[in-house]
């Protein structure tokens, strides 16, 4: 069963050292940069998605300033980890972990994608998040879940 844990001083090694497969290296920034981008960004979580004791994925997600809702800025799943469901699983897992620490006022979460990425397209809408049609940030088509 996957659980999420904070990445710390004692995993972040790890967290930057998991890679997506070379055909996927363009839709997704990596752990090191984001774990940059978290030192210049308010109420944002960056946890390490976990198989029992092992770490195989990374996501970054909290609320954004310019709209005041949660939003997802990265989510990926190890090469080695890739087509055993833990991407849906994770996101699940991330979903609850908002749930249990929104308030009342937060109702939806966004993210973006590639538009080529047909993939994150499925196993997102099958979590629930819906596309906004015509919304397109930095060449990334926005989708949205909401509670």
């Amino acid at each position: 069963m996957l659980h999420l844990k904070t990445i710390t001083k004692d995993n972040w090694v790890k967290a930057i050292s998991l890679r997506v497969r070379e055909d996927q290296v363009k839709f997704v920034a990596s752990n090191a940069v984001s774990l940059a981008q978290l030192n210049f960004l308010d109420n944002f979580h960056a946890k390490g998605i976990y198989q029992e004791e092992e770490m195989i994925g990374f996501a970054l997600y909290g609320i954004d300033e310019d709209d005041h809702e949660y939003w997802i800025y990265r989510m990926m799943i190890d090469q080695k980890h890739q087509g055993k469901g833990y991407g849906k699983e994770a996101i699940q897992l991330v979903i609850d972990d908002i749930r249990n620490m929104k308030e009342d006022c937060h109702q939806t979460i966004t993210l973006s994608y590639e538009p080529t990425n047909e993939h994150a397209k499925r196993v997102y809408e099958k979590i629930g998040f819906q596309e906004i049609d015509g919304l397109i940030i930095e060449g990334e088509q926005v989708s949205r879940f909401t509670f």
